[in-house]
């Protein structure tokens, strides 16, 4: 008993001086590596800054009040109507002043303006329409009479122009008569050709309606400004 008490107990001392010496960095001549450092602390979280103060209440605008519309001054009375003018003195011989009877305007006369009726191969008879006139200066206010003229033709250089110048072709003759007339004439002239009936009435003073062949023109000078042409 005492024997393995010692064995033990010199085992146990072996164990504990080896143990030591590894715990002292002894044994074999290297030790373990010292423990690393411990961590660093974390850093200390930012600080938030305050929140900005709240934004100020907005102005309070005064009311508006509008002025009221200004008062129109009441309308001018109307002006007093004109005052009658005083009566004539008495005649001095006792005799009155005889009143004028009241005379009314004159009316205006009115004229007709000249037309010519007529047509072309046809059975109905032409006529003229004028302003009835006197060999005098003075000219009567009837509206129309008819007067001595010949209703086809009343103006005789206008009738040479058309026989000079009629073609068988009614639109080459209607031009060629136009363009002549007003150049002879000096005045704006219409024609009217054709071959087969027509019949018009127009307002005019200066006429004349030819036949040549089987083309019958009519040319007449409108009413208007323009130079009169004598027969």
């Amino acid at each position: 008993m005492r024997s393995w008490l010692a064995t033990l107990l010199s085992f146990s001392g072996i164990t504990l001086a080896v143990g030591g010496g590894y715990a002292m960095g002894g044994g074999c001549g290297c030790g373990l590596p010292p423990p690393p450092p411990p961590c660093p602390p974390p850093p200390p979280m930012p600080i938030c800054p305050p929140p900005p103060p709240p934004c100020p209440p907005p102005p309070i605008c005064p009311p508006t009040f509008c002025p009221p519309p200004p008062i129109c001054p009441p309308p001018l009375p109307p002006p007093p109507p004109p005052m009658c003018p005083p009566p004539p003195p008495p005649s001095p011989c006792g005799y009155q002043t005889a009143m004028l009877p009241y005379q009314p305007p004159p009316q205006p006369s009115y004229q007709v303006a000249p037309s010519n009726d007529c047509c072309c191969q046809c059975g109905s008879p032409c006529r003229f329409r004028g302003r009835a006139r006197t060999h005098g200066a003075r000219i009567f206010s009837a509206l129309a009479a008819e007067v001595d003229e010949d209703p086809t033709c009343n103006n005789e250089k206008l009738r040479n122009i058309i026989t000079e110048n009629i073609d068988k072709d009614p639109t080459i003759s209607k031009r060629a008569i136009q363009s002549a007339a007003e150049e002879k004439l000096f005045a704006k002239i219409n024609v009217i050709c054709g071959k087969e009936d027509f019949s018009y009435v127009i307002y005019t003073d200066t006429y004349c309606q030819a036949t040549v062949g089987e083309v019958t023109c009519y040319a007449f000078r409108p009413l208007g400004p323009g130079p009169a042409e004598e027969n």
